[in-house]
């Protein structure tokens, strides 16, 4: 071999393996975002709704959802968007609790948060509680639109693009048809 293609195969070989260093560094880059996020999502949830404070607050917004639900208690969430002192403390619960989901929407859109892993763990208690809620964010949008607009946009989008195990795609519902997976099928099907 002549000095010239020796010098020729050690220019691609460092080339090459620039490339391979850069193509790896690229994907730890994205595994370790993925992962950050991840984690992210776990802390913001065991702080939120599994530690103490959170369980407390939820467990008092719910207290009030039954109540707003009740036809013979005279409470109602709309009655919480002027401030009064006499439901200070109903209305703190409240606006804590959709602070807490509008946080979360955001930090979901913005990609601190990973949504998958949100969706698939409190999809259901998300969109119930704004379905709880509604009518009190209607209120307080229509003078100041901006307040719980995250959380009304992943409610919205939520609503259109369901749980995945309870509502799967078309395209695992045609594959579950192509496959014979008629259970499965049939099981999804009733729920649409």
């Amino acid at each position: 071999m002549s000095l010239q293609t020796i010098a020729q195969v050690a220019q691609i070989i460092s080339t090459s393996a620039i490339c391979l260093s850069a193509v790896t560094a690229v994907i730890v880059l994205i595994y370790t975002r993925r992962t950050n996020r991840r984690r992210a999502t776990l802390d913001m949830v065991m702080r939120t709704f599994l530690d103490e404070k959170g369980m407390h607050l939820y467990n008092d917004f719910m207290a009030l959802v039954r109540r707003d639900a009740d036809p013979n208690d005279p409470f109602r969430f709309a009655d919480l968007y002027a401030y009064r002192k006499e439901i200070e403390v109903e209305r703190d619960t409240v606006i804590d609790q959709l602070n807490s989901y509008e946080l979360v929407a955001l930090g979901i859109r913005r990609g601190v948060f990973d949504e998958e892993f949100y969706k698939h763990w409190f999809h259901g208690q998300f969109v119930r509680d704004f379905k709880s809620v509604a009518g009190l964010i209607a209120i307080i949008q229509e003078e100041r639109p901006s307040t719980f607009c995250e959380y009304k946009a992943l409610f919205d989008r939520w609503e259109r693009k369901r749980h995945p195990h309870n509502h799967p795609s078309r395209l695992k519902k045609i594959w579950w048809a192509a496959t014979g997976k008629d259970a499965k099928l049939q099981s999804v099907l009733g729920k649409d």
